[in-house]
């Protein structure tokens, strides 16, 4: 029982922390605090219903990957392969898309392009709660029943200092990212009128970093070494995220309204302040994200773990100070990221830091 709680533990305390992060995005006119927690409800309440389907799908596709592997046909296994994480991809994003579509059309604070954003990232981080709990609890269970890793140790720390951070940091940003952009596709298809084929198309844009994402740690299981495709595809779609982000935040009606009322003295002291702020966290979180790597490192190469698993661990929390700078590094008018470590304006819209 005390395992299970502090799985649910090492599971929301990082999603909580994710949803203040992301809901501090909307800069201009916040989201009222009773939508975002139903939104981060029903997307926790859809992790089972995407697990269920996924589970068919498995079984269907399983039988035919296994006898191709037999068979020696790696063309045909990999194939089969895709059309499986394709198909799991896409039945997850349809799922977050439906709870929030559903929620939020009609709703009158829907109502500037970044609001469906903040809505699929705040539904993805309560997916991503509920997907990380069960992979932790399956992690510590898978160890203690192998009779050939005995030890309470060190399912321990597999569990909550290898694979709960792991999930909260690169399964979580992927979720975040892959359902924002559908997120953004919605606010253009409600608030702009426009076509149905365009949402689907984001929808499909968003299933394809997802299936990039996981189809390569797949592959590995048939002995192809691409497992680093993966992250080439996570930093790909915080790229992309952040690029609609800041799209968004531009066509916002509430930012020229808000610019208007402050006046250029005020608006040049937020900006100085937002900029100080961004640039006081840059250098200790960034540090921080790579010493927590190291640490997770070498406890896992203290447990025994298969060689891979410190690298890899080490690998990616490297990926999430990247990521970090990329997320944090940006612009606080339009988002666009930053060039150099002490830039005096921003090369995108041009407002000045000095």
């Amino acid at each position: 029982m005390a395992v299970v709680l502090l799985a649910f533990v090492a599971a929301f305390v990082p999603a909580f922390l994710w949803l203040v992060f992301i809901y501090r995005r909307d800069r201009y006119e916040p989201e009222p605090k009773t939508l975002i927690a139903r939104l981060f409800l029903w997307g926790l309440a859809a992790g089972p219903w995407a697990s269920g389907m996924n589970i068919l799908i498995a079984h269907l596709f399983a039988p035919s990957i296994e006898s191709a592997q037999r068979a020696g046909s790696l063309f045909v296994a990999a194939t089969l392969l895709f059309a499986l994480v394709a198909l799991s991809a896409l039945n997850e994003e349809v799922m977050k898309y439906v709870v929030v579509s559903s929620r939020v059309r009609g709703d009158p604070a829907f109502n500037e392009p970044v609001d469906g954003m903040i809505y699929m990232s705040t539904a993805a981080i309560g997916f991503s709660a509920g997907e990380n709990v069960v992979y932790i609890l399956n992690t510590y269970f898978g160890l203690i029943a192998d009779s050939t890793r005995p030890g309470v140790p060190l399912a321990l720390i597999n569990a909550f200092l290898v694979t709960a951070p792991l999930r909260a940091l690169l399964s979580t940003i992927g979720h975040i990212t892959w359902s924002g952009i559908i997120g953004w596709f919605l606010s253009r298809h409600y608030l702009e009128k426009g076509s149905g084929r365009m949402l689907v198309g984001g929808i499909l844009l968003a299933a394809s970093f997802h299936t990039a994402y996981n189809l390569p740690l797949f592959l590995q299981e048939l002995g192809l070494a691409v497992g680093w495709i993966t992250w080439l595809v996570w930093i790909a779609g915080i790229e992309r995220y952040l690029t609609l982000l800041g799209r968004a935040l531009l066509a916002s009606p509430f930012r020229r309204a808000a610019l208007r009322a402050k006046g250029a003295a005020a608006v040049h002291a937020e900006v100085l302040g937002a900029y100080r702020s961004l640039r006081a966290r840059q250098l200790p979180i960034t540090i921080l994200l790579v010493v927590l790597g190291i640490v997770a490192a070498t406890a896992a190469a203290l447990a025994g773990l298969p060689q891979e698993v410190p690298y890899t661990s080490a690998f990616a929390f490297v990926l999430a100070a990247i990521a970090f700078s990329r997320f944090n590094w940006r612009c606080p008018i339009c988002g666009a990221h930053l060039n150099g470590l002490s830039p005096r304006s921003c090369t995108h819209c041009h407002v000045k830091f000095t």
